[in-house]
């Protein structure tokens, strides 16, 4: 570093805030089997990750849950 690069923002905690979003994205997929996140960013900045979760119910002919194992 020459000094000329720009400092990257950090948290109180002296974390990067560019890996303290990727970690809210991680965290946002973590555990995600069906779904989409959403990441919107404006100017550059993330602004909001949002998390949709489908959970498909599977009926029988009776019209009974059909449990599915995980």
């Amino acid at each position: 570093m020459d000094g000329n690069e720009p400092m990257e923002p950090r948290n109180r905690a002296g974390e990067s805030l560019r890996e303290q979003d990727l970690d809210q994205i991680r965290e946002s997929l973590r555990g995600l089997r069906y779904g989409v996140v959403n990441i919107v960013v404006q100017d550059g900045v993330i602004v909001q990750i949002d998390r949709t979760e489908k959970r498909r119910i599977r009926r029988d002919l009776s019209g009974s849950e059909v449990r599915s194992s995980r």
